[in-house]
């Protein structure tokens, strides 16, 4: 991407994200989509000429009889988008005026939460679609996501069997005497391969002091 000079921003396009420091912010922008690259523009807006049109698209289609889940996606289209304009949030912001949706589809007069200038600053940039755009393969996501998920439930077993064997008391047991303080079998077992206790000989045990 093309950036002014001392203008760093991170875009999301509409999409709620959590970023921290001086990359949060909210930006109103137009987009001008070429055969070879995409120009975006900022434009400066506040909340007042923003807002209004959110609520009367409500209005109007709550007045029509749509569902509650129909209203909620008109309310977010027209967060995000007005007469060829865009609007980008970060995560804090989209998830107040989606609470604020929800109440002002109750009630039809919630306030919106915010007043004033957005903020948005009015400079530009352009994206080369055969410089700038990486294209990375679902695969490689769904490899990522399954590794994550992979690690954080192994974590999660961790903890539940940590918790579990707090729960022990003693030193030393007879298998009889484990499933007397309410372990199973597969509780035992899962101790002996965690290392967490050792077994003796066939139905006796010792707490595991390395």
């Amino acid at each position: 991407m093309h950036w002014p000079q001392g203008h760093e921003k991170i875009i999301s396009f509409g999409v709620a994200i959590k970023v921290e420091g001086k990359a949060a912010g909210v930006w109103c922008y137009s987009a001008e989509v070429g055969g070879d690259c995409a120009v975006y523009r900022g434009i400066p807006m506040t909340w007042e000429a923003w807002s209004p049109p959110i609520m009367a698209a409500l209005d109007f289609h709550k007045a029509m009889g749509e569902s509650k889940s129909q209203l909620f996606k008109c309310g977010l289209l027209n967060l995000y988008f007005q007469k060829s304009r865009y609007l980008t949030l970060p995560k804090q912001e989209h998830d107040t005026i989606v609470s604020w949706i929800y109440a002002y589809i109750k009630d039809g007069r919630t306030p919106f939460p915010y007043s004033g200038d957005m903020g948005s600053d009015s400079y530009q940039f352009t994206v080369d679609f055969d410089s700038d755009v990486e294209i990375i393969p679902n695969g490689v996501i769904k490899n990522d996501m399954a590794a994550y998920n992979r690690a954080a439930n192994a974590e999660k077993g961790r903890r539940r069997v940590e918790k579990r064997f707090a729960d022990l008391t003693g030193d030393r047991w007879t298998t009889a005497e484990l499933k007397a303080q309410g372990f199973s079998k597969d509780n035992i077992k899962t101790f002996v391969d965690k290392g967490l206790i050792k077994r003796l000989y066939q139905g006796h045990y010792v707490r595991n002091s390395k």
